[in-house]
């Protein structure tokens, strides 16, 4: 079954080209020049996922970004100038943020990712400014206890943070989806998760993730 994709985008040229981009991975995507419009097609054709490309909304129109995320998994196409504040999209919804200057693989990548699994995905500019901000200040959510998740856990955490199926998890570490399964159900829990992109977002905003790979490269 195809997946079906909803363009939000205000520039004409650029929202041909991105449809005619999208059809020839196999992906049915249909292009609204406005908001409004947007959400009224979003709730005629259900669509998988909803790419807003920015500037028709920016990372500061939240109302608008949380109601297109509670009818689709909404990926945000934002000014390279404004990625280090994805966080900002991520805790309202949003599934990932990219730059308007990412490449065009990367787009069809994180469409296909946040469709199929339930993950968010944060780019390197946002991480970094999270990283200064942990520094100025505590976290709003109180970091999981030291060694809370076993050396395979830890593993399994950081394959999610970068959006990987349970069947891409267990290739990589070379063991059975439902050990996977078993896995995600113990990180959930530990980390009072209810969804893996809960989970993730927990592990970045309270700097495990970036201990745990820390930790990882300290590994031989």
């Amino acid at each position: 079954m195809s997946m079906r994709i909803l363009l939000c985008c205000d520039k004409l040229i650029l929202g041909a080209g991105m449809q005619a981009l999208l059809g020839q991975h196999g992906l049915d995507a249909h292009t609204k020049t406005s908001v409004r419009s947007t959400v009224a097609a979003a709730k005629e054709m259900a669509p998988d996922a909803i790419v807003v490309v920015a500037p028709a909304l920016s990372i500061d129109d939240t109302h608008e970004l949380a109601e297109l995320s509670a009818m689709a998994k909404v990926i945000l196409l934002a000014r390279p100038d404004t990625t280090a504040r994805a966080f900002e999209a991520l805790r309202i919804g949003v599934r990932a943020v990219l730059s308007l200057e990412d490449p065009p693989e990367e787009l069809i990548r994180m469409i296909k990712t946040v469709i199929e699994v339930d993950a968010i995905v944060a780019p390197l500019t946002a991480r970094k400014a999270l990283d200064q901000l942990r520094t100025e200040q505590p976290p709003a959510l109180a970091p999981p206890p030291a060694g809370a998740l076993t050396p395979r856990e830890a593993e399994v955490m950081l394959l999610l943070a970068q959006g990987r199926s349970n069947a891409e998890i267990a290739e990589k570490l070379s063991i059975s989806n439902a050990t996977v399964r078993s896995h995600v159900h113990h990180v959930l829990r530990k980390l009072d998760a209810g969804t893996r992109a809960r989970a993730v977002a927990i592990a970045y905003e309270t700097g495990l993730i970036d201990a745990m790979e820390r930790q990882a490269e300290r590994r031989p």
